[in-house]
């Protein structure tokens, strides 16, 4: 007697949106087996893809039937059994060796005598669907980003556009969140303060429209979809997408995030500035720092190595004051700093390295679009003599390959040079920018950003014998050597022409 399972599955992907719902399959396959008198022992039912393996109640299906509860499978259609020839593989061997003696659907009926060839052949067309439906979708993916047009869910403030598939501003929702956006920019709201503002106004996130949590906030306060643009791969790109503010508030809202995000001082830190910064020279453990407090009220502070490699010992028993560690802070960020003077004139020079380099461009361009047209006129002209039967098809060819790569060659150089738009020289303008930007951290004494640019530059920091080194990184080293030797001289920095240099 066969014994029927059963079997319907639903995928959520995009694969299977066409297909009929689980209710619906398992309406249809139950009047099938009503129909055929079929005595069907259970019903499977799965919604996860089928296009790898790896479908739990798939797998303890084709396990009962082995141990022989049933021998025959009544689905939908073929491929909603299998679309990966593991899966595949394992039913045609049942059906094969007489474990599965049916595979019953609405349009057709397999058994064990039947052709082998077709059944793989329909689950292998099944297995192609899915392997070029992705290919198809990825590149959709890259049509829609080429054109700013951005392929997922939309956040919050903006709506999904089911007609046009587009992202349009959410009629409510939109202006809410812009006026809190603007507010929070101006420095009116902290973290906590815009969560309680955007629920009060009803502005809600996801499907079941719950209150939002404070780090739902900080990644919405950090998505450049607002101003315009959006990732895709890690790579921004320019939307088309109507912008909740201009990338001059953005901007804004990212200096107030930063400054109202900032993490407090723990207890008992106040006043040591240069906790977990530099290192011990002798046994390479951080350096801390410690407070005293005279009968008279004064405090001082100091660093010392923690002392923790018990097994090598640290030769460091010195107290450094606060005072000198931040001389030695100021002495390398001075190393590492561009003076205003300099800083003019090496924007200069960047700025007749840019007028060559677009010369250059410019010229050679004018140079290969002249030999382009020079192609087309003998290509025109070779056309024009085999069209008037002056030389034959080999010459033709021979004469004319030539000159067709030649002239693809151009037009793909040409193509590249008028597609760049990088500037060679600037990550040299950014680097002297923010060169000139370490003096004004040394005259406003902002220990706090000394750190960060020395963190930044540099990749060791220690302390030996009251002293502070930092490795800097290039090009930051050849600066620092060249200021050292500057002072070594006994040369004012800002006269010393080896800064030219």
């Amino acid at each position: 007697m066969i014994k029927y399972f059963i079997y319907c599955r639903k995928s959520s992907e995009d694969e299977d949106r066409q297909m009929l719902s689980i209710d619906a399959q398992l309406s249809e396959l139950k009047a099938i087996a009503v129909q055929n008198g079929c005595a069907v022992v259970e019903t499977f039912t799965e919604s996860m893809s089928a296009k790898g393996p790896g479908r739990p109640i798939f797998n303890e299906m084709l396990a009962r039937i082995d141990r022989g509860e049933a021998n025959a499978i009544l689905a939908w259609k073929l491929d909603r059994i299998a679309r990966n020839f593991d899966d595949g593989g394992k039913v045609i061997g049942m059906l094969q060796r007489g474990q599965i003696q049916e595979i019953r659907t609405f349009e057709k009926t397999y058994l064990p005598s039947d052709n082998v060839l077709m059944i793989a052949v329909e689950l292998g067309m099944a297995n192609q669907y899915v392997r070029d439906l992705s290919v198809n979708i990825q590149r959709g993916i890259r049509e829609r980003v080429r054109r700013g047009i951005f392929y997922g869910k939309a956040p919050l403030g903006y709506m999904n556009e089911p007609t046009l598939r587009t992202i349009e501003p959410h009629s409510e929702d939109f202006p809410k969140l812009k006026r809190i956006l603007e507010e929070f920019a101006e420095g009116k709201y902290s973290m906590t303060g815009i969560l309680r503002e955007m629920t009060r106004v009803g502005l809600v996130g996801g499907q079941m429209r719950r209150g939002l949590r404070l780090s739902s906030v900080s990644n919405m306060l950090q998505n450049p979809f607002y101003y315009g643009a959006f990732y895709h791969k890690g790579v921004l790109h320019q939307g088309s997408h109507v912008p909740m503010v201009s990338k001059k508030t953005w901007d804004e809202i990212q200096r107030a995030r930063v400054a109202v995000a900032k993490p407090r001082q723990r207890r008992g830190d106040k006043g040591l500035e240069f906790l977990n910064f530099a290192t011990c020279g002798s046994c390479g453990h951080c350096i801390t720092g410690e407070r005293h407090t005279k009968k008279s009220g004064l405090r001082f502070y100091y660093y010392r190595c923690t002392h923790k490699n018990a097994k090598r010992g640290c030769q460091s028993t010195t107290f450094i004051r606060q005072e000198k560690v931040a001389e030695e802070v100021k002495r390398n960020v001075r190393l590492v700093s561009l003076p205003d003077e300099w800083k003019e004139r090496f924007l200069a020079k960047v700025e007749t390295w840019e007028a060559e380099d677009s010369t250059a461009k410019q010229t050679q361009l004018e140079r290969l679009r002249g030999e382009q047209g020079a192609l087309r006129v003998k290509i025109d002209r070779l056309n024009a003599a085999f069209t008037d039967c002056s030389i034959d098809l080999a010459e033709f060819k021979e004469l004319k390959n030539p000159l067709v790569s030649r002239k693809v060659e151009l037009e793909a150089q040409i193509a590249s040079l008028e597609k760049t738009r990088a500037n060679r020289v600037e990550p040299v303008r950014n680097w002297i920018l923010e060169a000139n930007h370490g003096g004004k951290l040394l005259s406003d004494e902002n220990f706090g950003e000394m750190k960060l640019f020395l963190r930044k530059v540099g990749l060791n920091r220690v302390f030996r014998d009251q002293t502070l080194t930092v490795s800097f990184i290039k090009p930051w080293d050849s600066l620092a050597q060249t200021v050292e030797s500057s002072f070594a001289d006994n040369e004012f920095p800002h006269g010393s022409e080896k800064w030219w240099r």
